[in-house]
């Protein structure tokens, strides 16, 4: 099996209602039980408040929650998948599709 890193590019609507959030979350929670069944590495949304460019040891380009990208990140998985095809299918049929843009991509072992 590879592992493919999921990049959820777009931005969380934190303005929901709590009872909203929490059937989002129980929606997502089904597909990686049921569709995913033991393939889900890993993965998180993240921070908004802070976050760093760094080009060098003394260099920052860039302090941000970087909000002004169109194209932000705001998270993250890593699934198991017997291929590019497969890893494909698994993720078109998450439910932050449509919310968010999903970008699939292969996680070379180090070392290779």
């Amino acid at each position: 099996m590879n592992q493919f890193l999921i990049l959820v590019r777009g931005h969380y609507n934190s303005n929901l209602p709590p009872e909203e959030t929490q059937k989002h979350m129980a929606i997502f929670g089904e597909w990686v039980q049921k569709v995913l069944d033991g393939r889900y590495v890993g993965g998180a949304p993240l921070d908004e408040s802070e976050g760093r460019l760094l080009k060098s040891k003394t260099e920052v380009l860039t302090d941000g929650p970087f909000m002004e990208s169109k194209e932000m990140i705001s998270g993250y998985m890593i699934i198991s998948a017997k291929d590019f095809k497969e890893a494909t299918e698994l993720t078109k049929q998450c439910p932050l599709l449509g919310e968010y843009l999903l970008e699939v991509r292969l996680l070379k072992p180090m070392g290779q």
